[in-house]
């Protein structure tokens, strides 16, 4: 018997012309989405916010939300202008290493800026316009950078502690040419980008749930695309991860044999110990990146229906998401406050110079 339905997404239809959806999809033809895995950071928001509106007259999500994004975009510049100064030191800005600290800090600017921007697009203006070039804009291009910022900044720490390695293990010069971070940085940049392009070109706006007469920031890609996006994704993901894991055992590892061998050492494991604490700001960097993006990276490879309507499993998935974006947030505390070094530079700095007047007078 004919249907005059179209189930979307292998939904069934039934002779009184109903759909019956599979999981994670809704709507008389199955076109909407409630699978929290396929949610961006702002639409899940936007999705508890309303969800929130209907039976409370105070919006905690909304609030918390904005706060949190509002908060870390104010942490981000105080960081990152911190770090600036600091990485732009004469001294500091001719190595490989403070190249990559330069545009890390920068794109990690960005990318915190775009999240703000996002929600604010998210919460002031989605609602007043559905014109094409708004929602193109709001839904196609600034998530898209931001995503791509994300990921540069990854790669970025990933170079950078690969640096760290041919600097402690290869024993390179370190005001040798800075070519290999500008042109390792390009190709980063590139790369990163030309990974997401088809985000930007093939995006489909799916219909609002609230509103159908509107369409929401969601998407969701044919079947041979997600795949290949799901196999970009999680690479920008578990390959810097693996060679921020790589480089700090071979550093502390290499750290660790050259003590043991200057000064006849046999007991490696309380070396290795003291070497991790007295070069710590080898590895907390990759220590933090990692342990920051890796529950996102679970929640994602497990592909499986987890509908929005659980709001735990909601509030989850939001807070995970928002997770990967703070190692770009603190990079003071990840970069600078850990080295002794670093530190020294940053009192020479004006932001260093006038927190301590700011403590010595208190």
């Amino acid at each position: 018997m004919s249907c005059a339905i179209n189930c979307l997404y292998n939904g069934t239809c039934l002779s009184n012309d109903t759909c019956i959806c599979p999981p994670c999809f809704i709507g008389a033809a199955c076109e909407i989405s409630v699978n929290v895995i396929k949610f961006s950071l702002t639409f899940a928001m936007y999705w508890d916010i309303e969800q929130t509106s209907i039976d409370s007259n105070f919006n905690i999500p909304k609030f918390a939300y904005t706060f949190t994004i509002a908060f870390m975009l104010l942490i981000a510049l105080l960081n990152n202008i911190a770090c600036l100064q600091t990485f732009f030191l004469h001294d500091i800005r001719l190595t490989n290493c403070g190249i990559f600290q330069i545009l890390y800090c920068l794109t990690g600017l960005i990318t915190i800026l775009g999240m703000q921007l996002r929600m604010l697009t998210m919460l002031e203006f989605d609602s007043l316009t559905q014109a094409y070039s708004y929602r193109y804009t709001a839904c196609n291009i600034i998530p898209v950078i931001v995503i791509i910022t994300s990921d540069t900044c990854m790669w970025l720490s990933a170079l950078l502690a690969i640096e760290f390695v041919l600097l402690e293990c290869f024993n390179l010069n370190v005001y040798r040419s800075r070519w290999f971070s500008i042109i390792s940085s390009i190709l980063c940049f590139l790369l990163v980008g030309g990974s997401h392009l088809h985000e930007i070109i093939i995006r489909r706006l799916l219909p609002d749930p609230y509103q159908p007469s509107s369409y929401t920031c969601t998407f969701i890609y044919p079947l041979p695309l997600d795949i290949i996006d799901k196999i970009f994704r999680t690479s920008h993901i578990i390959i810097p991860c693996s060679i921020h894991f790589i480089t700090s055992i071979c550093i502390l590892t290499s750290m660790t044999r050259r003590i043991l061998l200057v000064y006849s050492r046999h007991d490696y494991f309380q070396v290795f110990i003291n070497e991790c604490i007295k070069r710590k700001h080898f590895f907390i960097p990759p220590l933090f990146i990692i342990l920051s993006n890796f529950p996102h990276l679970i929640l994602h490879l497990k592909d499986l229906c987890e509908d929005v309507r659980n709001t735990t499993l909601l509030r989850i998935h939001i807070a995970l998401n928002i997770l990967v974006y703070l190692p770009p947030s603190i990079t003071f505390f990840i970069y600078i406050y850990p080295s002794k070094i670093y530190m020294y530079k940053f009192k020479k700095t004006f932001l260093g110079r006038w927190f301590k007047r700011i403590f010595t007078t208190s």
